[in-house]
């Protein structure tokens, strides 16, 4: 309040929510955010919260190790992350991470070998990378589809269910992935621990990471930002 009276040019927050309770935390984002909108000046916020991130900023600067890793808009850098590393960081849960190996590549798409096997073309710059490279494919839980409409289907096995009421967010055991992969489901369907669960990948919606962690280029317009 003290900082306010005195009408600053730019405020600066260090993590001004981080000893608050969930409910609280929640309430005062958007009183932040409310506020922000009224006095129409600038502020400078340091969060380790991707959500408080996401939900506040116009513009978000994503730092690694202390160097800036990259620059934008939410929605930027949510559907376009630059490399591996913010990529995990935006989006909650955090994006899925399998392990892929290149079977052909040009400027156009790039084409892998997934997990047990089969093959998936996807839409991103392959100029970089070559036959036989390991790669990194990213999938955020809330893209994958029902396997009836899906470009690749997985087959695996519920390990753990968290039903949250609207979704039920399920860890899988998939075949050659070392990790539980997280699926976001309808919360109106029936799952339990130990089912056989199949699910699917829209390739236009993947990801592909170098080994050095940076991006191959998405060539697909997501309609949030480009309409």
């Amino acid at each position: 309040g003290r900082a306010i009276v005195r009408n600053p040019k730019v405020f600066l927050f260090d993590e001004p929510l981080s000893n608050l309770d969930a409910a609280l935390r929640v309430q005062m984002r958007l009183e932040l955010s409310r506020l922000h909108q009224e006095l129409q000046a600038t502020m400078i916020y340091v969060t380790h919260d991707q959500v408080e991130a996401m939900t506040l900023a116009d513009k978000i600067v994503v730092l690694n190790a202390g160097r800036i890793a990259q620059v934008g808009p939410p929605l930027e850098l949510y559907h376009y992350p630059k490399n591996q590393f913010v990529a995990g960081f935006i989006g909650s849960p955090q994006m899925n991470f399998l392990p892929v190996k290149v079977i052909r590549a040009d400027a156009e798409s790039v084409e892998v070998a997934m997990p047990g096997g089969s093959a998936l073309r996807l839409p991103v710059d392959g100029s970089q990378v070559a036959p036989g490279d390991a790669l990194t494919l990213g999938v955020r839980p809330e893209h994958f589809v029902d396997s009836e409409q899906a470009d690749f289907v997985f087959h695996g096995e519920i390990a753990v269910a968290e039903r949250l009421g609207d979704h039920n967010l399920l860890h899988l055991n998939f075949e050659g992935v070392d990790e539980m992969v997280a699926v976001a489901s309808d919360g109106n369907r029936r799952v339990a621990v130990g089912q056989a669960y199949a699910t699917g990948l829209l390739a236009n919606k993947c990801h592909l990471f170098r080994a050095d962690g940076q991006a191959c280029d998405r060539h697909y317009r997501e309609p949030a930002l480009f309409g």
